[in-house]
């Protein structure tokens, strides 16, 4: 079975294209037509399923679905697949979708012999819908099928032609494989010729020359041969991952936000805790305490017991051991008195010793119990907050890493994709996503954040114009 695939404008003429093939297998003529696609002049007359709507409005696409019209001559069997329109008034999503449509038809088949673009050959120069149509064209077909191209310009003939292929650049289809189609047969009512001779006669010319084109496109169509389909799968498979790739980016992105926002707050923290920790700090308190410390001399003194006080240093009585000796009474210190003149006290109080009291000074470490349980308390969140840190800087690092690769891999994916098809439009593909990422940025509250959405936008757009540009 050959396979083959419409593709056009709206208004083109595709589904009128399809017409005249349903003419050609089925033994149509001017005065017998055979209609599988209604028009506006002209019901169905062959029992096709078909999704056409909106027949009396050139603005919008007649057909919805990608719809098989299977066609069998001399034991050989044709298949065209007529397609949605495209570059219609209902807008680039719809175009889009269509698209989509069109190129999971064409992989279902698994084989194509040829792509067949049909071309209003009126036009002169290429207008706005035109020039869209091409570009969604030119970034939907594989190259490995470009030379099973062919081009149907419909409402004219060779000599009346007015578009010029140049516009299909760099696509360059060879001169055999475009042909003319005046389709006036069917864009008129009868009423409106059956009963004129001179249109009559320009349609029967015109109907001739339609039926010899169908037949050389179908010779064509045998000369090519088939071309697998694998490289729409994997245009597909391709521009999914890439979809996929960028929307996960959006989400990361959104997470790192969050990660850099939780960093922001534990390294504030951290710098409150320090503080507190400065401010707990002096939790130890110092004081000086004076005592007195008994020391070893060479000589004996007379000691106060009561006030540990050396009444007489150095003193020149033979010494005793017994406290309160009478001896006392002739010391120096209390020589004719009662009591001692050092420290008041009668000679019971005094002894003999071999060391003298001295007064000393030592410095005392206090601890304050409830701003050392504060200094801890700050010093233990310190250090959860450090490792709190360090774990979320390896999560942004992480994370950061993570969609370095997934740019890669997208930059992969699309080089791929550009060698599967070389026009492919990477600013049409990617612009929407890049909108949203670059809405979405504006709504990021962290610097940082920020900065690294910003920067991955700037190369996913560098990316797209690049290999457009190419």
């Amino acid at each position: 079975m050959y396979n083959i695939l419409l593709f056009g404008e709206t208004g083109s003429g595709k589904s009128t294209l399809i017409n005249y093939f349903t003419n050609f297998f089925l033994g149509g003529s001017l005065t017998n037509l055979k209609v599988a696609i209604p028009t506006k002049h002209h019901k169905a007359t062959e029992k096709w399923n078909y999704s056409e709507k909106d027949l009396h409005d050139s603005s919008k696409s007649k057909t919805r679905d990608c719809i098989d019209y299977v066609f069998t001559k001399d034991g050989i069997t044709f298949n065209f697949i007529d397609t949605p329109g495209l570059s219609d008034t209902e807008g680039t999503v719809k175009d889009d979708e269509n698209v989509i449509k069109i190129m999971a038809a064409a992989e279902k088949k698994e084989n194509l012999s040829a792509i067949i673009i049909v071309i209003n050959g009126t036009v002169a120069r290429a207008t706005v819908n035109l020039r869209n149509t091409l570009t969604l064209l030119k970034g939907s077909v594989p190259d490995v099928l470009l030379d099973n191209l062919l081009v149907v310009l419909t409402n004219c003939s060779k000599a009346t032609a007015n578009f010029d292929l140049k516009q299909l650049k760099p696509w360059d289809v060879p001169k055999e494989n475009v042909f003319h189609m005046n389709n006036s047969a069917l864009s008129i009512p009868v009423q409106r010729w059956k009963d004129d001779e001179d249109i009559m006669e320009d349609l029967v010319a015109h109907w001739n020359k339609s039926m010899k084109a169908v037949k050389a496109i179908t010779t064509k169509i045998k000369q090519l041969g088939y071309k697998a389909t694998h490289a729409f799968r994997d245009m597909r498979v391709k521009r999914n991952k890439i979809k996929a790739e960028l929307h996960s980016i959006l989400l990361e992105v959104k997470k790192l936000q969050t990660l850099q926002d939780e960093l922001n707050g534990a390294q504030g923290a951290e710098k409150d805790v320090a503080n507190d920790i400065q401010k707990y700090s002096n939790y130890k308190q110092t004081k000086v305490v004076k005592y007195v410390e008994m020391e070893d001399t060479p000589y004996h003194s007379t000691i106060c017991m009561t006030h540990s006080k050396i009444c007489h240093e150095n003193c020149s009585l033979e010494y005793t051991s017994e406290l309160g000796d009478e001896i006392f009474m002739h010391c120096k210190c209390m020589r004719y008195e009662a009591n001692c003149r050092k420290c008041g006290c009668d000679h019971s109080t005094h002894y003999h010793d071999t060391k003298k009291p001295v007064k000393k000074k030592k410095t005392i470490e206090s601890i304050l119990h409830d701003v050392k349980a504060l200094y801890d308390q700050n010093t233990s969140k310190k250090l959860d907050l450090e490792k709190k840190i360090s774990d979320l800087s390896a999560d942004i690092e992480a994370l950061k890493h993570a969609l370095d690769v997934k740019e890669a891999d997208i930059e992969k994916c699309c080089e791929d994709l550009k060698t599967l098809c070389s026009q492919f439009n990477f600013v049409d593909e990617l612009q929407s996503i890049i909108d949203t990422m670059e809405r979405d940025a504006r709504t990021l509250t962290n610097v940082e954040a920020r900065k690294d959405a910003n920067c991955r936008i700037s190369n996913i757009a560098q990316l797209a114009n690049k290999l457009s540009a190419n």
